[in-house]
């Protein structure tokens, strides 16, 4: 018998913070390839989404198969998305980087305040 995906039996408040955390996984993805491809070129930028995917998968996801503790997770996960948010804010999109922050702490607060 399969295990009951949380998704589904989520509040709808966690459905949409988990949403919106997954976008913004994915906005970290592409921040990461453009401080990349800012710094040196295609091949920097493919390095650094490589890199960035590689760390959330093996440490961040929900079936993440190196469990880190809790504080340690979210250190990681903020040197990742503040990380990227500072190098986008000093070439140049620094709203984009504002908000990107701005809404992954919101979103990080949702999902500690509404737990499954």
């Amino acid at each position: 018998m399969s295990t009951p995906d949380p998704f589904v039996q989520a509040s709808p408040l966690r459905k949409l913070a988990l949403t919106v955390r997954f976008l913004l996984e994915l906005a970290l993805l592409t921040g990461a390839g453009v401080l990349g491809s800012h710094a040196a070129g295609w091949p920097v930028a493919v390095l650094a989404v490589v890199v960035v995917a590689a760390l959330w998968g093996l440490f961040l996801s929900p079936k993440a198969p190196v469990v880190l503790p809790e504080g340690v997770r979210l250190l990681l996960e903020s040197a990742l998305v503040l990380g990227v948010a500072a190098g986008l804010f000093v070439i140049g999109p620094a709203a984009v980087a504002g908000v990107g922050a701005g809404l992954w702490v919101v979103d990080r607060a949702v999902l500690a305040l509404v737990r499954e």
